[in-house]
Parts: structure tokens; C-alpha cells; sequence
């Protein structure tokens, strides 16, 4: 249900179902093009391991790192053997939830899966602000959101990303997102800035309205 097009994933698919989600680590780029949005696959399970990561439940190969064992992306030429392509186009809906939904627990059922947070923004200090980093450093960015109930998240995008450069929305509305948590830290993580439908007005701006005036006043 997600896409590597834009940059900001990288070497990750998310799949879900009606019980959750996982991550999967895959050791390639440009998955689009063989796992577009809303194909249906199969993974074969055996030979690949399960970790937690800073309670992020993650899938892919098992690896020592400095004597340690550790889990990295399946590899390019060995994709086919764990991943199935099935059909196409099929339907892709967010789940909609409330940010109270959304705990840091490694049960939960909506990290790694795709949500949707109603009537949120971004908070004043950040609405001047890029979606990433533009510098020659190439940070990932963390901005924060919030509801009009004043509960806030971060939202997190490479600086890799095609739209690290675009301002972000200054309105409020509907947020479409990938829900993953880092320790006790949850993060949304947009597929494209199409995710962010910013374009209500603010928290407690009230509508805009238009003077009225009469044609002696004129």
C-alpha cells in the first residue's frame, strides 16, 4: 500500500491485511515498478526473520554485524524466492483512527499500516517550514502536527524525498500516512504530499469571510 516513488521510503515495503501489518526489509530500489500501490503479495516466510526495532516489528534476512545478530534487506537477486506478485489495482483505503488509536505498544494494530488522522495541521512554528531538509547535510526532518484538541505527532521525510523542497500546507484537514514508531516516539510517514490534505481552515480561525459593503461605501 505504499510506494518508493517519491524517496520517501527506502529498501522498505508495508503490507497489511485485515489483522495488521509488517514491515519488510528488501535490499533494492524503484519497488514501485514491481509492487505498485494496491498489488496483493505473498511472502514466504521461511528463511527470513522476525525482529523488533525499537518496537517496530520488522521482517527480512539474519545477519551477524560485529558479532551481532542483526536483520538487513532481502537481497535484490533473492526477492522472487520470498516475494509473490498477485493481482493488481485492488482498492487501497487508509484506515481512519484517532490519534489515541495510535500507542507505541509492539501489538498495536496500526503501526506499519495505513491510516488516516482527520482535522489535524501543522503546528504554527512549522508552517514556514520545507517538508525536509533542502541543505548539502541531507537530514531527515521531523515536523509536528496537531489536532484541535491540541494532541500532536510528528511527521518524518527524507531529504531525499522529491518534495523535501515544497513548503508545507499552512491549512488543516485530513492526514494519510504510514504509522511506525521509533522507542516511545510515533511518527506518520507520507507517501507523497497528495497524503497531506491541508486545506481548511485553522484550528479556531472560524470561516473566512468577506466584507460586505454597500455601493455609497465603495
Amino acid at each position: 500500500f505504499r510506494s518508493d516513488k517519491s524517496g520517501n521510503f527506502y529498501k522498505q515495503l508495508f503490507i497489511q491485511d485485515t489483522t495488521g501489518a509488517i514491515q519488510l526489509l528488501v535490499d533494492a530500489t524503484s519497488l514501485y515498478g514491481t509492487y505498485p500501490v494496491g498489488r496483493r503479495v505473498y511472502v514466504r516466510c521461511k528463511g527470513l526473520t522476525l525482529t523488533d526495532n525499537n518496537n517496530n516489528m520488522i521482517l527480512g534476512v539474519k545477519t551477524v554485524v560485529a558479532g551481532v545478530p542483526s536483520v538487513e534487506g532481502i537481497p535484490s537477486a533473492s526477492v522472487n524466492n520470498y516475494i509473490v506478485g498477485g493481482s493488481l489495482n485492488n482498492p487501497v483505503e487508509p484506515i481512519e483512527v484517532t490519534l489515541s488509536d495510535l500507542n507505541t505498544n509492539m501489538q498495536n494494530r496500526f503501526i506499519n499500516a495505513l491510516i488516516k488522522l482527520k482535522d489535524f495541521e501543522f503546528i504554527a512554528a512549522d508552517t514556514a517550514k520545507t517538508y525536509s531538509d533542502t541543505s548539502v547535510y541531507k537530514s531527515t526532518v521531523n515536523l509536528n502536527i496537531k489536532g484541535c484538541s491540541g494532541s500532536s505527532v510528528i511527521v518524518r521525510s527524507s531529504a531525499y524525498a522529491s518534495f523535501a523542497a515544497l513548503k508545507v500546507p499552512k491549512g488543516n484537514g485530513d492526514i494519510t500516512s504510514v504509522y511506525t514508531v521509533f522507542g516511545a516516539t510515533k511518527q506518520l510517514i507520507i507517501r507523497d504530499t497528495s497524503d497531506v490534505q491541508f486545506v481548511n481552515d485553522r484550528c479556531g480561525s472560524g470561516p473566512v469571510t468577506t466584507p460586505r459593503l454597500t455601493i455609497a461605501q465603495l
